[in-house]
């Protein structure tokens, strides 16, 4: 298996579900939330909020946790390819080694002499590691997406609660 492969198929996987020609699993891409491109700042005292920044802030929060769960599900399928190809490229490499050679070789030491061997297999192996790198941010802002959603999420039951109570 050469790496060109192994990113070509990676490429089939990232575009899976978006292809309108299938009939029976179309799923619908999302674009990003729109945004101004700015950061923004989460109010300290939320219980402050009027009710139309409440819901502001729900439909803000809810559209950028759901878009980053789509993107983190995208990088995973693509790390799940690109992975499984680079380990059978450095195995079928690295038994090719070890048969060759006339002594035993540990395992970190076919992994560092294949590795060193085939810039391609590094320039995967980096891919990879860039991908991985990416996929832990994203992770990290949907669980601070999920945290504030979940704090604005409380105050919204909070006030239902009060205005129903005599």
């Amino acid at each position: 298996m050469e790496t060109g492969k192994v990113t070509e198929r990676s490429e089939q996987i990232r575009v899976y579900g978006m292809d309108r020609s299938l009939k029976e699993e179309f799923f619908p891409p999302t674009d990003p939330p729109h945004s101004d491109g700015e950061s923004y700042d989460f109010p300290r005292d939320a219980e402050l909020l009027a009710d139309a920044e409440v819901d502001r802030w729900l439909l803000f929060l809810g559209g950028w946790k759901s878009y980053t769960s789509y993107r983190v599900g995208q990088l995973e399928a693509e790390l799940a390819v690109l992975t499984e190809g680079f380990d059978v490229m450095l195995q079928t490499q690295g038994a090719e080694l070890e048969e060759t050679s006339t002594k035993r070789l540990l395992k970190d030491s076919i992994k560092g002499k294949v590795l060193n061997d085939d810039p391609s297999l590094q320039t995967l192996k980096m891919r990879i590691a860039v991908k991985q790198g990416h996929l832990r941010i994203l992770r990290g802002r949907y669980h601070m997406y999920d945290q504030q959603f979940e704090t604005i999420s409380r105050i919204v039951t909070r006030r239902g609660q009060e205005r129903v109570r005599p």
